[in-house]
């Protein structure tokens, strides 16, 4: 079964994870020479079927999610076994569109968004997350790493993404149990060494590996795509198998060292720190930098430093923008949780109504009250 939700724009047009901005820019086109063999037999075997006007075959898993997005919670945070916080940094809209799909107990995404995001948080508690990231424009760093186009974030169950998004990115996340992920690690020489079991990681594989790997990815979201009913019985087990080995194939070729970032940077540790001290502190405006950087052990300099160089801020502004956001966050969910935009305003420290409406509407376009309309709440 497929979800279609508000998706003007059909699904041929968004063949493999290709990103069109909405500001005119084009991905790169996945090559159409080279293919998988099992992903261009299934291509052959569903245009015979078409041709002949076949039945489309039954599906027992392989519900399926195809939209375009208008900001990334819509895409990320709400996610079944989710658990992300995710910061708007810059002014404007984050468009985008989202493949999801449901391999049994594995799951595909694929995508693509625009937009400076802080993005942190869990993926999945109990499975693993591989997530590659096949192109970007801008800046991307996880965890204080610089992160490029083709690289490979292996994050194991309970592990968080820690980083910045900047411009625009398209990418895919494969999640699979920890014991199935283990079971097919053990084919791929180094990957059984247990740090890889345990410990969150980039890594960049040689091109040519991070080639094949970025081909299999499209190649399987073109075929999900394409099978726009659903994605058959019949394909799940290819689908599930090419995955796991495309992703897990190109971190087995990352040997050298130098392929491998591993462990949180100093200014990246930093700002995680001043995150959690604030979220425990409950009222979140009363929380001076004074009391942070008492909390931390480190003076006021090394605290701004650490902002500026991950997120390009201040940490008094980033305070202010991370509530901006989980005020949102809060409003797209009012369909399941009815509030009002005071109720919102003052739960995340804005004692000032005026000023939050006009503060929310630089940042996202639109007024609290329009969010909330469009999302089922109450308004006051």
């Amino acid at each position: 079964m497929v979800f279609r939700e508000k998706s003007p724009i059909g699904a041929a047009s968004l063949t493999g994870v290709e990103l069109r901005s909405r500001r005119g820019g084009d991905w790169e086109k996945p090559p159409a020479d080279v293919e998988a063999p099992s992903i261009r037999s299934m291509f052959d075997a569903l245009d015979e079927a078409r041709a002949f006007d076949a039945p489309a075959p039954s599906v027992a898993r392989g519900q399926m999610i195809l939209r375009e997005t208008q900001g990334p919670h819509e895409a990320w945070a709400h996610a079944s076994g989710r658990d992300l916080a995710i910061t708007q940094l810059s002014p404007g809209a984050c468009p985008g569109h989202l493949l999801r799909v449901n391999l049994g107990d594995m799951g595909f995404d694929a995508g693509g968004f625009d937009g400076d995001l802080r993005v942190r948080g869990s993926l999945s508690g109990k499975a693993f997350s591989i997530v590659s990231v096949l192109e970007r424009d801008g800046a991307l760093n996880q965890w204080g790493h610089k992160v490029d186009a083709g690289d490979i974030l292996i994050i194991p169950p309970g592990g968080e993404l820690d980083g910045r998004f900047q411009g625009r990115t398209a990418y895919a996340v494969v999640t699979a149990p920890w014991g199935l992920v283990m079971q097919r690690a053990e084919a791929f020489g180094w990957l059984a060494d247990p740090r890889f079991r345990t410990e969150t990681a980039v890594y960049s594989p040689p091109p040519q590996a991070r080639a094949a790997c970025r081909r299999v990815l499209r190649d399987c979201a073109t075929l999900m795509r394409t099978m726009g009913d659903g994605v058959p019985a019949s394909a799940i087990d290819i689908l599930r198998q090419d995955l796991l080995d495309g992703v897990l194939s190109a971190v087995a070729e990352a040997r050298e060292p130098a392929a491998r970032r591993q462990g949180v940077l100093n200014a990246a540790r930093i700002v995680r720190g001043a995150e959690d001290f604030v979220e425990g502190g409950g009222a979140r405006q009363a929380v001076q930098i004074e009391d942070v950087c008492r909390a931390l052990n480190i003076s006021r300099r090394t605290l701004y430093r650490a902002f500026h160089d991950l997120l390009d801020v201040s940490p008094k502004a980033y305070l202010r923008l991370k509530n901006l956001s989980a005020a949102r966050a809060r409003l797209l969910d009012a369909s399941h949780r009815p509030t009002t935009v005071t109720q919102v305003a003052l739960d995340h420290g804005f004692w000032e109504l005026g000023r939050f409406a006009g503060a929310y509407r630089t940042m996202f376009g639109e007024s609290p009250s329009e969010t909330l309309r469009a999302h089922g709440g109450l308004r006051r």
